[in-house]
């Protein structure tokens, strides 16, 4: 049996500036009873409370980072028109640091709360 993988989304920035997405595989590799990635070099994480009508305006990710939406719900669109449903557990690595960058908005009937974590140049991810 081959190692599971956990799905992410990974926002950058093409050529012309705009931005879009893939999705990514981020192995794990087996530790003990468990399986997990390996070790993310970063500067650090912080938690997010995005109200339930917040609408961004067109922004570039402030760093490197991944964004794991841990309770509530919101929309995140990139400049190529494509649009992901951000719900608990979803994952996204934020690499869209120059051009236009993305839209994100809350969706549903409550506040979003995100977790992200500040990743090194170093880290390679999918």
């Amino acid at each position: 049996m081959s190692n599971p993988t956990q799905e992410i989304w990974r926002i950058f920035t093409r050529p012309d500036g705009t931005s879009s997405m893939e999705p990514l595989q981020l192995p794990l590799e087996r530790t003990g009873h468990n399986w997990s990635t390996q070790m993310l070099a970063g500067p650090g994480c912080l938690m997010k409370r995005l109200p339930r009508e917040n609408v961004a305006k067109w922004h570039t990710a402030p760093r490197r980072q991944l964004g794991i939406t841990i309770s509530g719900e919101g929309i995140i669109e990139t400049g190529d028109g494509q649009k992901l449903y951000l719900k608990p557990g979803v994952v996204t690595l934020l690499e869209d640091l120059t051009g236009k960058g993305h839209l994100t908005h809350g969706h549903g009937t409550e506040d979003r709360l995100i977790f992200f974590v500040g990743l090194d140049d170093s880290v390679k991810i999918g």
